[in-house]
């Protein structure tokens, strides 16, 4: 079966090409545009209807293969896989400079975080306060020696996340980390550049302060403000001025 619209799905930047591609033939084969066992269009084919290179389509092709979702014969093409995995949870890596899927993924790690912190505010022990304190004194350390903080700063949130006591927040966190790593170190890198290194601290110590008050709402909208600055700091939001720690 030929891919929906023809050759009207040429694509636009500036989002990968290669994600878009995977994205879309992905989409078709699970809405049944093709069918298990079906083959694929040619490399050649394909790159003429996305209007992209060969290495593009292969790539694509690639992260079909890698999620289970096609297979290729040699000699004879790219199939459907006879037996399709079951849907799992993807985040694409976003780009720098893809304002929308930034402003979602930051969406998207605003209410993952701000839950954890209402969580550990609410389930923290000592042990758990001294480990997020700790983190949290590092950053400071890191700054101190000209350094980003980026690991630093991923260690404080992970504590945070352990101090839920709930292991799907503290997956799911991993799974996240692996995704937004780049947003994150190039957000602190716009706060270094402007200076803005202290109020990310402010707004670090805000959270650790509102957890180990044990106070739910505090801890919450501590983390909310972190994250919708992070996103300033990346430009994705119009804020200019950082919004000061609750």
């Amino acid at each position: 079966m030929s891919p929906t619209n023809g050759n009207n799905r040429r694509l636009n930047p500036p989002r990968s090409y290669a994600s878009k591609v995977a994205d879309i033939l992905r989409d078709e084969i699970q809405r049944g545009v093709f069918r298990p066992g079906e083959r694929l269009p040619t490399e050649v084919v394909l790159g003429e209807t996305f209007g992209v290179s060969r290495a593009v389509i292969r790539e694509a092709i690639f992260a079909l293969k890698q999620d289970g979702i096609v297979e290729s014969y040699q000699g004879r093409g790219i199939f459907v896989a006879q037996s399709l995995p079951e849907a799992t949870f993807r985040l694409a890596r976003a780009e720098l400079n893809d304002s929308d899927e930034i402003d979602r993924v930051f969406e998207f790690l605003l209410a993952h975080e701000a839950a954890a912190a209402a969580l550990a505010a609410e389930r923290r022990n000592e042990a758990d306060l001294s480990r997020i304190r700790m983190a949290l004194e590092a950053i400071d350390h890191a700054i101190e020696r000209g350094e980003n903080g980026i690991e630093q700063d991923m260690a404080f949130h992970s504590e945070i996340l352990a101090a839920t006591k709930n292991h799907l927040f503290v997956s799911f966190g991993a799974f996240l980390e692996n995704r937004v790593r780049h947003l994150i170190r190039e957000a602190r890198a716009n706060s270094s550049r402007k200076g803005l290194t202290q109020y990310v601290q402010e707004e670090h110590r805000a959270i650790y302060a509102a957890i180990a008050d044990g106070d739910k709402e505090a801890a919450r909208n501590a983390a909310e403000t972190h994250l919708a600055n992070a996103a300033a700091r990346l430009r994705v939001y119009s804020a200019v001025t950082p919004v000061p720690a609750r």
